[in-house]
């Protein structure tokens, strides 16, 4: 059976389209899987390796790359009814350990009018155990003032992930491995989460949502394996959580 969410990607590169949304009938989501995976320290990106895309037959696709002596990634697209699974792995060919590595998956909802939220009044997470809007909790001012980054429960502080470091945008705030981003009005939403989540970021210039999956410490050699689900769904923040705990 044809999923019924359609994931179009774009050869040669690392980003496709979702179509074919049940609850954002005639709009799209973009999505780049991965911008960057690998060595926290220094993740590469798939525009670096001429990233492969392969179909998997029942609107599955399969992305490949390598950067020889560094690594190598596989990244799956799963499409569902009302979710999408991005399953991934990565090799550490390198002779350095890492001391954490991820995979950084955007799902980028700004092509999609009723998702589009440049204002941040709409994205949502969950802190010692209260649903609570992003605007209301801690934010680093930071040179970009459009992104933040979010420490998860479970996981090493976001600034121990190096890359993220960088952005110098990373709340005080501890989130669970989730982010959603509420329709204007409000009655569908946009969410992102992974097991286990490294990290979690925003960017309000693309209303784009990440939650990081996090591959660990990897050994020269060493190959290890996390998940994304990304839902479009009709339902109450609550709701939505309920059903995401229940089965993810």
């Amino acid at each position: 059976m044809t999923a019924a969410i359609t994931f179009t990607p774009c050869a040669g590169k690392m980003n496709g389209e979702l179509t074919n949304l049940a609850c954002f009938p005639g709009e799209y989501v973009r999505l780049n899987v991965p911008e960057f995976i690998g060595d926290a320290a220094q993740p590469c990106t798939p525009l670096d390796m001429g990233a492969t895309w392969s179909s998997l037959g029942q609107g599955a696709w399969r992305s490949t790359g390598q950067t020889v002596g560094e690594l190598s990634y596989q990244l799956d697209v799963l499409p569902a009814f009302d979710y999408v699974d991005l399953e991934a792995s990565v090799t550490n060919e390198s002779v350095r350990h890492w001391t954490h590595s991820f995979a950084f998956n955007c799902c980028n909802c700004g092509p999609a009018t009723p998702l589009r939220d440049h204002e941040g009044m709409r994205f949502w997470g969950r802190a010692n155990g209260s649903f609570r809007r992003l605007v209301t909790m801690h934010r680093r001012f930071n040179p970009r003032p459009t992104v933040q980054v979010y420490s998860a429960v479970g996981a090493p502080a976001a600034d121990e992930f190096g890359f993220m470091a960088k952005f110098l945008a990373t709340s005080n705030v501890v989130l669970e491995g989730w982010l959603a981003l509420r329709s204007r009005d409000g009655t569908c939403l946009a969410a992102t989460v992974s097991k286990p989540a490294g990290f979690l970021f925003h960017n309000l210039e693309f209303s784009c949502v990440h939650s990081a999956p996090s591959f660990g410490p990897l050994a020269p050699g060493q190959t290890c394996h996390a998940r994304t689900r990304l839902y479009f769904v009709q339902a109450s923040l609550e709701a939505w959580h309920a059903r995401m705990t229940g089965e993810f």
